[in-house]
Protein backbone atom coordinates (compact mmCIF):
# COMPACT_ATOMS: atom_id res chain seq x y z
CA UNK A 1 0.00 0.00 0.00
CA UNK A 2 1.14 3.20 -0.64
CA UNK A 3 0.23 6.46 1.60
CA UNK A 4 0.10 10.33 1.58
CA UNK A 5 -0.03 11.84 4.57
CA UNK A 6 -1.28 15.31 4.99
CA UNK A 7 -1.16 17.76 8.19
CA UNK A 8 -2.32 21.44 9.16
CA UNK A 9 -3.76 22.20 6.39
CA UNK A 10 -5.53 25.02 7.89
CA UNK A 11 -8.69 26.29 5.92
CA UNK A 12 -6.17 27.48 3.01
CA UNK A 13 -7.99 25.87 0.23
CA UNK A 14 -5.25 26.39 -2.68
CA UNK A 15 -3.06 24.71 -0.61
CA UNK A 16 -5.35 22.08 -0.20
CA UNK A 17 -5.89 21.89 -3.97
CA UNK A 18 -3.03 21.51 -5.48
CA UNK A 19 -1.61 18.71 -2.76
CA UNK A 20 -4.20 17.37 -3.90
CA UNK A 21 -3.75 17.48 -7.85
CA UNK A 22 0.20 16.36 -6.97
CA UNK A 23 -1.18 13.08 -4.75
CA UNK A 24 -3.29 12.06 -7.97
CA UNK A 25 0.03 11.57 -9.53
CA UNK A 26 1.67 9.80 -6.99
CA UNK A 27 -0.13 6.37 -7.46
CA UNK A 28 -0.99 6.26 -3.49
CA UNK A 29 -3.76 3.91 -2.41
CA UNK A 30 -4.71 6.20 0.39
CA UNK A 31 -5.19 9.52 1.71
CA UNK A 32 -4.51 10.31 5.58
CA UNK A 33 -4.82 13.55 7.56
CA UNK A 34 -3.23 14.22 10.57
CA UNK A 35 -5.47 17.07 11.71
CA UNK A 36 -5.90 21.03 12.03
CA UNK A 37 -8.05 20.75 8.35
CA UNK A 38 -9.20 24.26 9.55
CA UNK A 39 -7.77 27.20 11.91
CA UNK A 40 -5.68 30.43 10.43
CA UNK A 41 -7.19 30.47 7.04
CA UNK A 42 -10.77 31.60 5.28
CA UNK A 43 -11.98 28.26 4.05
CA UNK A 44 -12.69 25.86 6.76
CA UNK A 45 -16.13 24.42 5.32
CA UNK A 46 -14.38 23.45 1.73
CA UNK A 47 -11.13 22.22 3.37
CA UNK A 48 -13.05 20.24 5.46
CA UNK A 49 -15.06 18.94 2.75
CA UNK A 50 -12.25 18.08 0.62
CA UNK A 51 -10.57 16.01 3.65
CA UNK A 52 -14.45 14.17 4.06
CA UNK A 53 -14.30 13.22 0.58
CA UNK A 54 -10.62 12.44 -0.13
CA UNK A 55 -9.12 10.84 2.72
CA UNK A 56 -9.62 7.36 4.03
CA UNK A 57 -8.55 8.29 7.83
CA UNK A 58 -8.95 11.84 9.30
CA UNK A 59 -7.57 13.00 12.78
CA UNK A 60 -8.37 15.49 15.24
CA UNK A 61 -5.70 18.17 15.32
CA UNK A 62 -5.63 21.20 18.42
CA UNK A 63 -7.16 24.22 16.07
CA UNK A 64 -10.33 21.49 14.52
CA UNK A 65 -11.00 20.91 18.54
CA UNK A 66 -10.78 24.47 19.09
CA UNK A 67 -13.46 25.49 16.92
CA UNK A 68 -15.44 23.24 17.96
CA UNK A 69 -15.35 24.33 21.36
CA UNK A 70 -13.41 20.72 22.45
CA UNK A 71 -10.59 23.27 23.44
CA UNK A 72 -10.12 26.06 25.29
CA UNK A 73 -7.83 28.91 23.51
CA UNK A 74 -6.35 30.56 26.33
CA UNK A 75 -3.01 28.79 25.46
CA UNK A 76 -3.23 29.87 22.29
CA UNK A 77 -1.70 33.05 20.70
CA UNK A 78 -3.67 36.66 19.89
CA UNK A 79 -3.53 35.93 16.12
CA UNK A 80 -4.90 32.08 16.82
CA UNK A 81 -7.38 33.03 19.01
CA UNK A 82 -9.31 35.42 16.57
CA UNK A 83 -8.85 33.39 13.58
CA UNK A 84 -10.42 30.21 15.49
CA UNK A 85 -13.01 32.29 17.05
CA UNK A 86 -13.57 33.64 13.07
CA UNK A 87 -13.87 29.92 12.24
CA UNK A 88 -15.76 28.84 14.76
CA UNK A 89 -19.00 31.20 13.76
CA UNK A 90 -18.00 30.35 10.17
CA UNK A 91 -18.48 26.64 10.03
CA UNK A 92 -21.57 24.90 8.75
CA UNK A 93 -23.18 22.32 11.29
CA UNK A 94 -22.60 19.64 9.01
CA UNK A 95 -18.86 20.38 9.11
CA UNK A 96 -19.11 21.26 13.13
CA UNK A 97 -20.52 17.51 13.55
CA UNK A 98 -17.72 15.71 11.26
CA UNK A 99 -15.02 17.54 13.32
CA UNK A 100 -16.31 16.55 16.47
CA UNK A 101 -16.32 12.69 15.66
CA UNK A 102 -12.47 12.92 14.51
CA UNK A 103 -10.42 10.62 16.69
CA UNK A 104 -7.69 11.35 18.27
CA UNK A 105 -5.06 8.99 17.90
CA UNK A 106 -4.87 5.77 15.34
CA UNK A 107 -3.10 2.58 14.14
CA UNK A 108 -2.57 0.97 10.77
CA UNK A 109 -0.44 -2.09 10.12
CA UNK A 110 3.33 -0.69 11.18
CA UNK A 111 1.97 3.10 12.19
CA UNK A 112 1.10 4.94 14.87
CA UNK A 113 -0.90 8.40 13.35
CA UNK A 114 -1.15 11.12 16.10
CA UNK A 115 -1.71 15.05 15.63
CA UNK A 116 0.72 16.12 18.02
CA UNK A 117 2.24 13.38 20.46
CA UNK A 118 2.25 9.64 21.02
CA UNK A 119 2.68 10.43 24.41
CA UNK A 120 -0.14 12.48 26.11
CA UNK A 121 -1.87 13.37 22.73
CA UNK A 122 -5.04 15.69 23.90
CA UNK A 123 -2.26 17.44 25.88
CA UNK A 124 -1.19 19.12 22.10
CA UNK A 125 2.86 18.76 23.35
CA UNK A 126 5.08 19.66 20.82
CA UNK A 127 8.28 17.96 19.41
CA UNK A 128 10.77 20.38 18.76
CA UNK A 129 14.45 18.95 20.04
CA UNK A 130 16.00 15.37 19.71
CA UNK A 131 15.03 15.01 23.75
CA UNK A 132 11.65 15.62 22.98
CA UNK A 133 11.58 12.93 20.24
CA UNK A 134 13.45 10.40 21.82
CA UNK A 135 10.89 10.97 24.71
CA UNK A 136 8.23 10.14 22.56
CA UNK A 137 9.68 7.03 21.41
CA UNK A 138 8.55 5.07 24.54
CA UNK A 139 4.54 6.16 24.22
CA UNK A 140 4.39 4.44 20.62
CA UNK A 141 4.84 0.07 19.94
CA UNK A 142 4.76 0.23 16.23
CA UNK A 143 7.58 0.84 13.94
CA UNK A 144 6.94 4.66 12.97
CA UNK A 145 4.68 7.10 15.03
CA UNK A 146 3.65 9.81 12.11
CA UNK A 147 2.82 13.50 13.80
CA UNK A 148 1.67 17.32 12.61
CA UNK A 149 1.75 20.22 14.38
CA UNK A 150 4.75 21.65 13.92
CA UNK A 151 4.51 22.31 10.73
CA UNK A 152 7.98 21.38 10.13
CA UNK A 153 8.91 18.06 7.90
CA UNK A 154 11.42 15.85 9.98
CA UNK A 155 12.32 12.43 10.55
CA UNK A 156 13.89 11.08 13.70
CA UNK A 157 15.91 7.57 14.17
CA UNK A 158 15.80 5.42 16.97
CA UNK A 159 18.50 2.96 15.39
CA UNK A 160 19.12 -0.31 16.72
CA UNK A 161 21.83 0.82 19.64
CA UNK A 162 19.30 3.15 21.51
CA UNK A 163 20.89 6.42 19.51
CA UNK A 164 18.51 9.06 18.38
CA UNK A 165 19.46 11.54 15.79
CA UNK A 166 17.77 13.65 12.77
CA UNK A 167 18.03 12.20 9.39
CA UNK A 168 19.05 14.83 7.25
CA UNK A 169 17.20 13.97 3.52
CA UNK A 170 14.17 14.47 2.87
CA UNK A 171 13.72 10.59 1.96
CA UNK A 172 14.45 7.24 3.46
CA UNK A 173 14.04 3.65 3.16
CA UNK A 174 13.24 2.03 6.68
CA UNK A 175 14.32 -1.37 5.88
CA UNK A 176 18.09 0.05 5.19
CA UNK A 177 18.43 -0.18 9.58
CA UNK A 178 16.66 -3.06 10.49
CA UNK A 179 15.34 -2.55 14.24
CA UNK A 180 15.15 1.06 14.02
CA UNK A 181 12.00 3.01 15.01
CA UNK A 182 11.34 5.91 13.11
CA UNK A 183 9.13 9.52 14.46
CA UNK A 184 8.29 11.35 11.09
CA UNK A 185 6.61 14.77 11.22
CA UNK A 186 4.88 15.37 7.69
CA UNK A 187 5.06 18.95 8.01
CA UNK A 188 2.18 21.18 6.35
CA UNK A 189 0.06 21.85 3.70
CA UNK A 190 -1.41 25.16 4.28
CA UNK A 191 0.81 26.44 6.85
CA UNK A 192 4.93 25.52 5.86
CA UNK A 193 7.25 27.04 9.07
CA UNK A 194 10.60 25.72 7.64
CA UNK A 195 11.16 28.71 5.42
CA UNK A 196 10.20 26.88 2.41
CA UNK A 197 6.80 28.59 1.38
CA UNK A 198 5.50 25.58 -0.82
CA UNK A 199 3.58 23.28 0.79
CA UNK A 200 4.56 19.89 2.20
CA UNK A 201 3.28 16.34 2.72
CA UNK A 202 4.64 12.73 3.35
CA UNK A 203 4.36 9.26 0.79
CA UNK A 204 4.88 6.20 2.79
CA UNK A 205 5.38 2.40 0.81
CA UNK A 206 4.61 -0.30 3.44
CA UNK A 207 5.66 -2.63 0.96
CA UNK A 208 9.07 -1.32 0.18
CA UNK A 209 9.60 0.63 3.32
CA UNK A 210 10.36 4.25 1.36
CA UNK A 211 9.51 7.08 2.68
CA UNK A 212 9.75 10.81 0.76
CA UNK A 213 8.40 14.27 1.18
CA UNK A 214 7.02 16.30 -1.74
CA UNK A 215 6.95 19.96 -1.48
CA UNK A 216 4.21 21.70 -4.29
CA UNK A 217 3.70 25.75 -5.17
CA UNK A 218 0.78 26.94 -4.96
CA UNK A 219 -1.61 30.24 -5.41
CA UNK A 220 -0.39 32.45 -2.01
CA UNK A 221 -1.47 35.62 -3.27
CA UNK A 222 -5.00 33.91 -4.01
CA UNK A 223 -4.79 32.51 -0.40
CA UNK A 224 -3.52 35.65 1.16
CA UNK A 225 -6.77 37.70 -0.77
CA UNK A 226 -9.42 35.43 0.73
CA UNK A 227 -7.62 35.61 3.94
CA UNK A 228 -7.86 39.58 3.81
CA UNK A 229 -11.10 39.36 2.88
CA UNK A 230 -12.28 37.66 5.69
CA UNK A 231 -10.92 40.61 7.56
CA UNK A 232 -7.80 37.62 9.13
CA UNK A 233 -5.07 39.22 10.78
CA UNK A 234 -2.52 40.07 8.55
CA UNK A 235 0.10 38.50 10.45
CA UNK A 236 -1.28 35.07 9.44
CA UNK A 237 -2.11 36.63 5.83
CA UNK A 238 2.04 37.51 5.29
CA UNK A 239 3.23 34.75 6.96
CA UNK A 240 2.13 32.38 4.13
CA UNK A 241 4.71 34.49 1.35
CA UNK A 242 7.63 33.79 4.13
CA UNK A 243 7.16 29.83 5.36
CA UNK A 244 7.23 30.59 8.90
Amino acid sequence: MRFAFISDIHANLEALDAVLGDIGKEAVDEIICLGDIVGYGSEPNECTELVRKNCTLVLLGNHDAAAVKLLDTHLFNNYARIAIDWTSRTLRKAHRTYLLGLPLTATTGPLTLVHATPYEPGMWYYITSLEEAAFNFHHFETEVCLVGHTHIPTIVVLDGKKEVYAHQAGHINLRDTPGAKYLINVGSVGQPRDRIIKSCYGIFDDATGEFYFRRVAYDIPATQARMRKAKLPEFLVTRLSEGR
